[in-house]
């Protein structure tokens, strides 16, 4: 597995959206690099992996990186990777960070659309599409331009068969009825105007089952939130952490 290490400190795992780039997580990168040793994982770009196979190797990236456990940070689709983690890798969980995400993708026919694009379109169309699609909901979202351009500079990066193949394990995926065995504390940090996920829906359903749950809502933010200003992952997360250590304090 490909990754990149900023910061020093305790580990934290950053889990990429469907770009599965790690290069969109910019803004974010510095505030948890004074706190934390920050990994960017860069997802499989082939046609021939699973959740497991992709829990698998950042398990090993832990390792590697010599540590015991980590927090452990996945955006969107990178969300879904965190919760199948947890799942089969418990024992190296310290926290976990959900933003966007869901324990299955709700939308069915825009889903499907986008298979049949990423199946059997021309590689310049499906471009062409996303690219269409993804002005519109970043504009909505308040990104300025210049983000814009980066966000388009590493999507055009991106390989087809890896993007369809993230695409295709969201439409296998369905474990909402396995959250709940996930018992280490999570955040769960939804937009309140993520025109992509119903993502505060989906938080305050996965917090009803979750045995250590906390949402966040960000009002006005958008799916694209962490390429704005309204998100700052390193605040909401020690703000969460020194609520999890009062609540302690107090037992």
């Amino acid at each position: 597995m490909k990754y990149r290490v900023e910061g020093d400190g305790p580990l934290l795992v950053s889990l990429p959206g469907i770009d599965g780039t790690g290069d969109l997580f910019y803004k974010q990168t510095p505030g948890l690099a004074a706190r934390y040793q920050v990994a960017l994982i860069k997802l499989p770009d082939d046609r021939d992996f699973t959740y497991k196979d992709i829990a698998d190797d950042v398990a090993a990236t832990i390792r590697e990186l010599g540590h015991q456990r980590a927090t452990v940070v996945g955006e969107s689709f990178g969300g879904t990777v965190a919760l199948w983690f947890a799942l089969l890798h418990p024992g190296l969980v310290e926290r976990l960070v959900i933003v966007n995400s869901f324990p299955r993708f709700r939308k069915r026919a825009l889903l499907w659309a986008g298979l049949m694009l990423a199946h059997y379109a021309p590689r310049g169309y499906v471009w062409m599409v996303r690219s269409a699609g993804n002005s519109i909901g970043l504009r909505l979202d308040g990104v300025a331009r210049e983000d814009r351009r980066r966000f388009y500079k590493a999507v055009r990066s991106i390989k087809l068969e890896g993007y369809a193949r993230r695409l295709e394990l969201i439409r296998e995926l369905d474990i909402s009825d396995r959250i709940s065995e996930i018992n280490v504390p999570v955040l769960l940090i939804a937009a309140g105007r993520d025109l992509l996920v119903s993502s505060a829906w989906e938080a305050a359903l996965m917090a009803a089952r979750m045995p250590k749950a906390t949402v966040r809502i960000v009002p006005g933010a958008g799916h694209a939130c962490l390429l704005g200003d309204k998100v700052s992952i390193s605040d909401l997360l020690e703000e969460w952490i020194r609520g999890i250590e009062k609540v302690k304090s107090e037992e």
